[in-house]
């Protein structure tokens, strides 16, 4: 008999209208699998939350369900987000999947859920997810503000108009952004559309340098879609794996047509200090040479995930004849051509370094993999992210889908399911182990998705690296480790010696909050919890919500987090502005939520 998606969806929409009136915790938890998920983006509480489990969300909403006001509840029936089914082939299943939207304490909310059958036939749901999608009488602009045609209209001028706004801007910013890379532009451009004056501040002398400096052979990995700027997506005939400095171009671009307000050779000049009498901060920033006073009520370090590149301490390294330097500072192959080379790690950077100089005419490439590395095909994974976010789905709908399943939920069915990625990747994985190369698939199974968000590190996607490795161009010592430097080679644990002219570190970056601990002082980041990572829950750590310091933000991950995650933490700022949340820098807990 086939399924009814849109009855399906109002029955178990109604029972829990009825719930929430009610303000019956237990009632909203068991319309849930007994191992469903609730993701929350503060609308129970501010702050962002995913709970695995009936007894741990009628937990979590036993003290926060009455308070957040919840009514009016309207299943959502616009064309990509009315009741369908969908398919859960991890379960051999299909279920429904339906949107809604209902009014809370402090304005509008949305909703997604997931819905399969229980042992005893009734609809329950696998995911639920709710959104505070805006401040009631503060919702985010849909157009650039300060730009539309005021001709005609007396005492209007757009251009002095907007010329004052940058004044405001540059002279007193409710928030500083430090770092004009895709994060702290994609926070800049929300926070404007939400009237957050915001100014950012980028060391470097363009905006896009920070890709410009990166190795020339760099692409992005995953697919452009995936990878799109809010707001504005790139042209229809956009690289599918954009280039560095097609990226770099583009960034650049997009601050200048989203109307951001970017200070170029910026930097803050001394460590900042917050005043919490007036719940500011008081910046130096020095720029293009001059100092400049600023007092912002926030800072967002959007200075990138990653942070100092990291390189292990190896004794010997005044003997040695050759280069060294780490995969940062790569600037091409064409130098090394007929030189000896070893690079150091086996992720996204080292294959395409260790690539570039076989095909730049290296004499030799080796690749030391100190440890196994989880390997995918590049396509296996782009066909995975086209499924979730096909082209013919407008953007915000594909993230709004994507972003309401938990990555904990994702990371349980990756493990379960692993074998298909093993199978699917085999031809692949053979030519690897022929070259010698260890392979898994993340601590239990979990996959490249999860590494990336935990580690941001440990894997990489191939594009023709595996043939290398396979007929011996990129040669690989794979469970070993670089002990010490000779005049001309590296010794290994193993006490084996390899000949080299150059040694790249492919050995990743020290933590951003790490990174942050210089300008920011140790008496600051110690009070901050862990950036980046995964918590228990499967959530961000630290990141587009409090640091555990008061004014300080930090905002990480790649495009689609930060795309996805700069409206809650722009609607907590927000609602810090209006008075409706009183900020002390910590996360709330559950029971206190307050309301303006």
């Amino acid at each position: 008999m086939p399924l009814n998606p849109q009855l399906i969806a109002k029955d178990w929409l109604t029972t829990f209208s009825v719930a929430i009136a009610s303000n019956d915790s237990d009632a909203v938890a068991h319309l849930l699998l007994p191992d469903g998920w609730l993701r929350d983006i503060l609308i129970f509480t501010w702050d962002i939350r995913s709970l695995e489990g009936r007894e741990k969300v009628a937990s979590y909403l036993s003290n926060t369900l009455g308070l957040a006001a919840i009514s009016d509840v309207k299943l959502d029936e616009s064309p990509f987000l009315a009741p369908r089914e969908f398919p859960l082939p991890q379960k051999q299943t299909t279920g429904v999947e339906a949107a809604f939207t209902f009014k809370c304490a402090h304005g509008h909310g949305r909703a997604n859920a997931r819905l399969l059958r229980d042992e005893n036939g009734d609809w329950k749901a696998l995911t639920l997810m709710t959104e505070l999608r805006d401040l009631l009488g503060h919702e985010e602009l849909q157009t650039l503000s300060l730009r539309d045609d005021l001709t005609g209209i007396p005492g209007r001028d757009m251009r002095e108009e907007f010329s004052d706004w940058v004044d405001e801007v540059e002279t007193k910013p409710y928030v500083l952004i430090v770092g004009g890379g895709q994060t702290g532009l994609h926070v800049a451009a929300r926070f404007k559309q939400m009237r957050i004056p915001a100014l950012v501040v980028e060391r470097n002398p363009r905006v896009g340098d920070s890709w410009r400096k990166r190795y020339p052979s760099l692409t992005l990995h995953t697919i452009s879609r995936y990878n799109s700027m809010l707001y504005q997506s790139y042209p229809s005939n956009w690289p599918e794996y954009a280039p560095r400095d097609k990226i770099a171009d583009w960034l650049e671009q997009y601050a200048t047509i989203q109307d951001l307000i970017v200070w170029t050779k910026a930097e803050l000049k001394n460590t900042p200090v917050y005043n919490p009498a007036s719940k500011d901060w008081d910046v130096t920033i020095l720029r293009e040479g001059f100092e400049v006073k600023l007092r912002p009520a926030h800072l967002v370090f959007a200075t990138g995930t990653l942070g100092k590149p990291h390189i292990p301490d190896i004794p010997g390294l005044d003997l040695f004849q050759g280069q060294v330097m780490h995969s940062q500072q790569f600037a091409g192959a064409a130098a090394y051509a007929g030189k000896q080379v070893v690079v150091v790690g086996a992720g996204n950077s080292s294959i395409d370094i260790c690539q570039d100089l076989v095909l730049g005419g290296a004499e030799s490439v080796t690749m030391i993999q100190r440890s196994s590395t989880c390997v995918l095909s590049r396509d296996y994974v782009a066909q995975q992210l086209r499924a979730s976010y096909p082209e013919d789905v407008p953007l915000p709908i594909a993230d709004f889908k994507w972003a309401s399943f938990p990555v904990g939920l994702l990371r349980k069915i990756i493990i379960a399911n692993q074998q298909s990625a093993w199978d699917a990747n085999k031809e692949l994985h053979e030519k690897l182990r022929k070259g010698g190369l260890q392979i898994s698939m993340g601590p239990k199974g979990q996959g490249i998705y999860i590494l990336s968000m935990e580690r941001g590190g440990g894997y990489w996607l191939d594009k023709g690296g595996a043939d290398m490795i396979a007929d011996g161009r990129i040669k690989v010592r794979s469970g070993v480790s670089p002990q010490r430097f000779t005049e001309g080679s590296l010794v290994l644990s193993d006490e084996s010696e390899i000949p080299a002219d150059v040694v790249i570190f492919a050995t990743g970056f020290t933590r951003m909050r790490d990174a942050n601990r210089d300008i920011l002082g140790s008496d600051v980041i110690d009070q901050t919890d862990e950036v980046y990572g995964l918590d228990e829950e499967g959530e961000i750590q630290g990141s587009y919500r409090p640091s555990g310091y008061p004014g300080l933000w930090f905002a990480t991950g790649d495009f689609y987090i930060s795309r996805v995650m700069s409206k809650a933490l722009a609607l907590q700022i927000k609602a810090i502005q209006l008075g409706l949340l009183e900020h002390n820098g910590r996360r709330p807990v559950a029971n206190s939520r307050q309301h303006g």
